[in-house]
């Protein structure tokens, strides 16, 4: 099984310099002759999945037969081997080149560092610490257990090479094993100076950036680092934090100077929001007041529409109650008109008739006249008769009989005569003021019939006008209805107004919260910013920000 370097920069498969190959088993590295394929790069070849590369069948028992030279060199990094007795059984061409002592100084020298340390020094070597305990080297100070299994062993070193330069180690060693058998120690130097530097680099780096950031925290918003990485054992991509670093740095700090001041405008904008959205409470409240008086006003107007309505409802009916009076009224007018008429039409007769009756009484009065005449006539003659009776004597008492019953009956036509006189004469008198009543009557039934045309044009004129007054009554009637109807779709428009208010007056007082939470949290972001910056002037004595960090 071929063992190249591992992370620590040890090769466990390395061979002393009496065994020629060596055999892991167990965690202990053995040694063995068998032989293995060594590739050109000194590495030996790994078996295939049968084993087929050496023969062997088991995987943790693999078998290498190599020059120790040939191994060792192609561990590509200083290894030399100790043997069982504290010589150096082998001293590979990279350790030639750190030390400047090749295999023929090296070989069979017993004080390993005499040989190693350009100084000369001698002193006590890892590989010499293993080969003294090579089961319990670490209990030595400064020395590390890398691998229990194998007990490896590590130990660090920093010292200044034959060049003067300072160069930075890490000795690796392990005890190697024969058939169970310890028979040397291998010791691997591994060349950290490079990876140092880095650390070192990188180090300085990180100190460099935590400082930075440490100022930024601090309040000193234009602290930048400053790193020069020529020279410097530092990736190009790491060192690129460092303006990465500023560049954000630079964004860091007008993001604080932007935030200073979109902070003090917000806040202007949070204090002008507040204030309006107290006006909006305001304002709701006093329409919400508006509104619930609005609502009361509206209750009482759609009270007093329906009894409007109602008292509408009533005026109606009386109004149709009038217009048929009136139209009951206007009929009586015509026919009492036309009775009128008929009457002055009898008036007319009875004058006529009353005239007729007077014109009739005079010839009676005539007819009375003459039989009164006739009555005198007759009484004369009756006297005359008398007259010549007596003057006749006895032959004339017949005669005379006669002619006083004739004279008794003149004088009772003539006292008759002048009865029917004296009732003619009143009937006449009666008559003529029969007829002049009759007359004035006739006139003042004509009068009265103009009168009644008068009020029959007046009760027509009553009766149109109360049609339009029925009419407008009935609309006025209509009117109120849609007014009642309308005052109490209103009154429920207004209800919900205030229901609205009352949502906007509590979305108000939201917002006053909201403003108060937000003008809150302004003030803690300038209070921080503030102290953000007051901590970086404490910090110097100064005010924020002294410029670049050196």
């Amino acid at each position: 099984m071929n063992h190249a370097p591992d992370s620590q920069g040890v090769c466990p498969s390395v061979a002393d310099a009496h065994a020629g190959s060596i055999r892991t088993d167990g965690g202990r590295a053995e040694a063995n002759t068998e032989s293995v394929t060594i590739e050109s790069d000194g590495t030996a070849a790994e078996p295939d999945e049968t084993g087929a590369a050496n023969g062997a069948s088991d995987p943790a028992d693999v078998e290498l037969n190599v020059d120790d030279d040939v191994l060792i060199d192609g561990v590509g990094m200083p290894v030399f081997i100790l043997d069982r007795s504290g010589s150096i059984a082998a001293w590979n061409h990279s350790i030639e080149e750190l030390t400047g002592n090749g295999d023929d100084v090296a070989i069979g020298a017993t004080a390993p560092s005499t040989v190693f340390y350009p100084d000369g020094r001698d002193r006590e070597m890892l590989a010499q610490v293993v080969l003294e305990s090579p089961e319990s080297a670490d209990e030595r100070e400064g020395i590390d257990l890398e691998d229990g299994e194998l007990s490896l062993y590590a130990a660090d070193e920093t010292l200044t090479d034959r060049r003067g330069d300072t160069r930075h180690f890490r000795h690796t060693s392990m005890p190697l094993y024969e058939d169970g058998e310890f028979v040397a120690v291998i010791q691997a130097i591994r060349d950290r100076t490079a990876e140092v530097k880095r650390q070192e680099a990188v180090a300085d780096l990180v100190d460099e950036v935590r400082g930075t950031l440490n100022d930024l925290a601090d309040g000193h918003l234009d602290s930048r680092a400053a790193f020069d990485a020529d020279g410097r054992a530092v990736d190009d991509r790491l060192a690129g934090v460092v303006t990465e670093l500023n560049r954000t740095a630079e964004e860091f700090e007008n993001l604080a100077s932007e935030v200073d001041s979109e902070t003090q405008s917000l806040a202007d904008a949070i204090d002008r929001t507040a204030a309006a959205a107290s006006d909006i409470a305001e304002n709701v409240d006093d329409q919400n007041g508006l509104l619930q008086e609005g609502a009361e006003e509206m209750q009482s107007f759609s009270a007093s529409i329906e009894e409007v309505a109602a008292t509408t409802d009533e005026v109606e009916s009386a109004a149709d109650e009038a217009r048929s009076a009136a139209s009951e009224g206007l009929d009586a007018s015509e026919d009492a008109r036309e009775a009128t008429e008929s009457v002055v039409d009898v008036g007319e007769e009875l004058v006529d008739d009353v005239t007729a009756l007077g014109d009739r009484m005079d010839d009676i009065e005539e007819v009375v006249e003459v039989i009164s005449e006739v009555a005198d006539r007759t009484n004369l003659l009756a006297l005359n008769a008398n007259i010549e009776a007596a003057r006749a004597g006895e032959d004339g008492d017949g005669f005379a009989v006669v002619a006083e019953e004739v004279k008794s009956l003149a004088e009772q036509t003539h006292d008759h005569t002048e009865e029917i006189t004296d009732d003619i004469q009143t009937l006449q008198d009666q008559t003529g003021a029969t007829v002049d009543a009759a007359t004035r009557s006739v006139e003042r039934i004509g009068q009265a019939s103009e009168q009644i045309d008068g009020v029959l044009e007046t009760f027509g004129e009553i009766a149109e006008t109360i049609d339009r007054v029925a009419d407008g009554v009935a609309e006025v009637s209509r009117t109120a209805d849609d007014q009642a109807a309308t005052g109490e779709e209103l009154t429920a428009t207004i209800e919900t107004l205030r229901d609205r208010a009352e949502e906007t007056a509590a979305a108000a007082d939201r917002i006053v919260a909201a403003t108060d939470e937000a003008d809150t949290a302004v003030d803690e972001l300038t209070r921080s910013v503030d102290e953000l910056r007051a901590n970086g002037a404490r910090r110097d004595g100064t005010t924020a920000g002294s410029g670049p960090r050196v």
